[in-house]
């Protein structure tokens, strides 16, 4: 069972706690959720368990639960239906620059990425899949005139992402994520934010480098603290945007932060 699941099943009423066998580490009776003045609180105090959270909340126990349920609703909503704009981006000679130019053609031959443009917005674009079926995509706009400059097609959740490794390089845009593919598997928060219910996506690496933008340290930090309690993570300092590394680079920095 899901860890967000089990809090959503196990909220106790009020400002109480409770008490319930850990669905990680699986100890009996070492877990508990708290609620307290609009928060809730939860915690394993078995040892070498590290799961432990906390949610701001001003709503009821009833309002959390249908929120969560909505969350993964979301999340795992595959019902996306690819505009008829979209085409084969090779047919756009705008469009195989960007992919060049942004190291993102190995990941495309490969088949790691499944990449398209849209006629009708003039972007280059990114299928988000869950286990292999489209359930959204991102577009890049291929000219300033172009707003927003990535944009979100379909209502799902779901990072974007791109390799088989065990070892992830959470970045910012789906490009960087394609760059990274030969070397690791690029994950794409497609921003700068890391939600709760994306926490699933990310359990099963065995470590995560957090390679945000220069710009964006105290994003990375934030980051770091909130998933290091589910995986092993680091950061790590960049001059420059990750897509415009060559694929040497990006393993000498893999193994240098390991």
């Amino acid at each position: 069972m899901r860890l967000e699941t089990f809090i959503q099943d196990n909220l106790p009423d009020g400002n109480e706690t409770v008490r319930r066998d850990c669905p990680v580490c699986h100890k009996v009776n070492t877990f508990t959720i708290s609620r307290v003045n609009g928060r809730i609180l939860w915690n394993c105090y078995s040892a070498g368990c590290k799961i432990k959270g906390v949610k701001q909340f001003s709503r009821t126990t009833a309002e959390i639960r249908e929120r969560v349920r909505q969350n993964y609703h979301d999340f795992y909503h595959t019902d996306f239906a690819v505009p008829e704009s979209f085409t084969m981006f090779t047919n756009n000679p705008q469009a195989v620059d960007y992919v060049r130019r942004n190291n993102c053609m190995k990941a495309y031959h490969n088949r790691s990425a499944d990449i398209m443009y849209d006629s009708k917005q003039n972007r280059v674009v990114f299928m988000i899949k869950n286990n292999h079926s489209v359930c959204d995509a991102v577009g890049r706009g291929l000219n300033k005139f172009v707003k927003p400059k990535w944009y979100r097609y379909g209502k799902s959740n779901r990072l974007f992402t791109c390799g088989e490794s065990d070892v992830g390089i959470l970045v910012e845009d789906a490009a960087s994520a394609c760059a990274i593919s030969p070397v690791a598997t690029g994950i794409a928060l497609l921003g700068t934010n890391l939600r709760d219910v994306n926490i699933p996506e990310l359990r099963k690496f065995k470590h995560i480098h957090i390679c945000l933008d220069p710009d964006a340290t105290r994003k990375s930090l934030s980051i770091q603290s909130h998933l290091s309690y589910y995986v092993s993570c680091g950061i790590v300092r960049l001059e420059d945007d990750l897509k415009y590394f060559s694929p040497e680079e990006i393993r000498k920095l893999v193994l240098k932060n390991k």
